[in-house]
């Protein structure tokens, strides 16, 4: 199978499984009993340019330790995925490589990329 058409699959999938949770959460930071902050994917699609997969939009969302929404950030924070070696997020401009043997939870980055880039395959 091509890799694009491949690409473009596991990213429908990845969409389907975000539009139907409304936002899909890939990283959450959490400040003990206070509260937490969630990065969800808001947008995506196939990237524009050809070294990376993905194009997306990341939304931040601020909750109470109750779970109550405290700030949802509506900017257009745009980035870029790479899922092949070396494995890259770019923000802007600048490229960040992403640690494939982060725990997940540590590294926004590197749940940025496993949510996008180590979706199973049936």
């Amino acid at each position: 199978m091509p890799r694009a058409l491949l690409t473009l699959i596991l990213f429908l999938q990845s969409v389907s499984l975000a539009a139907a949770s409304e936002f899909s959460v890939f990283h959450t930071a959490l400040f003990g009993s206070s509260g937490s902050v969630s990065l969800s994917l808001a947008e995506g699609r196939p990237a524009r340019n050809p070294a990376f997969d993905f194009d997306v939009v990341i939304m931040l969302s601020e909750f109470d330790g109750g779970g109550t929404v405290l700030y949802r950030d509506r900017g257009k924070h745009e980035a870029s995925v790479r899922c092949n070696p070396p494995a890259l997020v770019r923000i802007n401009s600048a490229d960040y490589a992403v640690d494939l043997a982060a725990r997940p939870g540590t590294d926004w980055k590197h749940d940025l990329w496993a949510a996008l880039c180590s979706a199973p395959v049936s």
